[in-house]
C-alpha cells in the first residue's frame, strides 16, 4: 500500500468506536481524536525516542529523525537492525544493532556525538572475559550516569559510555531467549527488565540499585508470553505499567500485587503502553497479531480510567499494516499526541483534541 503526499499529510479519519473486549463500555468522557500518517511506510518501527523536541525511530533498516512538520531524515546504520537506542544527551546516541547475513547474526554497538552525521563502533566487554555476547536493551540513567544494559541472561551497566561493563545480576553467554527491555524506575532507584526465558516463559525481574536485591515475577499472563514494554509515573513512585504477548499489567505497590488491565486475547502482542503526560489516568496501547507477511487492522486502545476499562478505536483499511510495535506519548503545542511505530506500516500520529 502507498500513500499519497497528501494522505501523508493527513489521513482523513474514520475511527470506528469498538467496544472493547477488556472492559466493555464506559461512561466517562470520550477523547475525540485525529489520525495522521506520518512516513517511513514497510519500515518495522521497532522503538520510537524523543531528543528534546526531535523523533527518534528505531527500525529494521537504520535511524530515523524528525522534527515537527518535517519529512523523516535518515540517521544512519541503513543496513542494519536497529534493537534499541539510548538518547545520552542531544544529538549523542548509543544503539545497539543487529545484522544477518549467511544464516548468522553479527550484533554492534554503535555511538554518534553528531545524531548520526557519523557513526563509531564501540568496543565493549558486555559478556566478560568470554569474549562480547549481544546487547538487546539499552537503557541511559542521567541520574547516576549510568548505562544499562540486558543479554540473554544478563543485566550489566556501564559508566563510561558502553565500554566496559559490570555485571549486576545474572550470568554471561547463558542459554536462553533475549531480555529486550530496561528501564529505571527514579522514583526508586531500581532497574525493571524483562523478556522471556529459554522455555518461551514471561520473565520480569527488578534490581536494586540501593541493596543489590534481586525480586522476579512470572505467570503474570499465559504462557507462552514475553515482556516487551515497561512504562512508570514519577507521581505514583510504587506504580508500574508491563505490556507483552497476552495483555498489560499494573501493579500500584512495586511488583507485590498484579491486575490485569488487557488480557484474555488469544496471546495477542502488546509490544508498548503509554501514559498521556497531561492526565495519568488516560492510558494507550495497541497490539499486533502475530503474522508476519499480511496487513491487519489498526486498532488503537485508550483508558480514561487507569485501565479499569478500555475502548478501542480502529482504523479500517483491509490493505493496511496496522500492528502496533511501539508508541510513545509527548505534548506539542498543547496537545497530548500519541506516535504509533507500526509493523511495516511505519508511522502513524494520533491528536487528542
Amino acid at each position: 500500500m502507498r500513500f499519497s503526499k497528501s494522505l501523508a499529510v493527513a489521513i482523513s479519519i474514520f475511527l470506528v468506536l469498538l467496544l472493547s473486549a477488556c472492559g466493555g463500555s464506559s461512561d466517562l468522557p470520550k477523547p475525540s481524536m485525529t489520525l495522521e500518517y506520518e512516513g517511513l511506510h514497510g519500515r518495522i518501527i521497532a522503538r520510537l525516542y524523543r531528543d528534546e523536541q526531535t523523533l527518534l525511530a528505531a527500525t529494521d533498516k537504520g535511524l530515523y529523525r524528525k522534527q515537527q512538520g518535517t519529512a523523516w531524515q535518515l540517521a544512519g546504520l541503513e543496513e542494519r537492525d536497529i534493537l534499541d537506542v539510548a538518547v545520552i544527551a542531544s544529538g549523542h546516541y548509543i544503539a545497539t544493532t543487529e545484522l544477518e547475513y549467511e544464516d548468522a547474526f553479527e550484533y554492534r554497538l554503535f555511538e554518534t556525538l553528531n545524531a548520526g552525521q557519523s557513526w563509531q563502533e564501540i568496543n565493549h566487554n558486555f559478556g566478560g572475559d568470554e569474549g562480547p555476547e549481544a546487547i538487546y536493551g539499552l537503557h541511559y540513567d542521567a541520574d547516576n550516569r549510568a548505562l544499562y544494559a540486558t543479554g540473554i541472561e544478563s543485566l550489566a551497566a556501564s559508566y563510561d559510555e558502553g565500554r566496559s561493563w559490570v555485571l549486576l545480576e545474572g550470568l554471561w553467554h547463558a542459554f536462553g531467549q533475549r531480555k529486550t527491555i530496561v528501564k529505571r524506575n527514579p522514583a526508586t532507584n531500581e532497574i525493571w527488565f524483562g523478556g522471556q526465558n529459554a522455555f518461551e516463559q514471561l520473565v520480569l525481574r527488578v534490581y536494586s540499585l540501593d541493596t543489590g536485591e534481586v525480586r522476579g515475577y512470572s505467570d503474570l499472563l499465559p504462557n507462552p508470553s514475553v515482556i516487551y514494554g515497561i512504562q512508570f509515573d514519577p507521581a505514583r513512585p510504587d506504580w508500574v505499567l508491563v505490556s507483552g504477548e497476552g495483555g498489560v499489567l499494573a501493579s500500584e505497590d512495586r511488583g507485590a500485587n498484579w491486575t490485569t488491565l488487557i488480557g484474555d486475547v488469544d496471546y495477542r502482542f502488546y509490544f508498548d503502553v503509554a501514559t498521556d503526560p497531561q492526565n495519568s489516568n488516560r492510558l494507550y496501547t495497541g497490539g499486533w497479531d502475530k503474522n508476519w507477511d499480511s496487513p491487519q487492522l489498526l486498532v488503537f486502545e485508550v483508558s480514561e480510567d487507569g485501565g479499569a476499562t478500555w475502548k478501542q478505536h480502529s482504523y479500517s483499511d483491509p490493505t493496511f499494516f496496522g500492528g502496533v510495535r511501539s508508541m510513545i506519548s509527548v505534548v506539542e503545542k498543547g496537545k497530548t499526541r500519541v506516535y504509533l511505530g507500526l509493523y511495516r506500516g511505519g508511522v502513524m500520529k494520533v491528536t487528542i483534541l
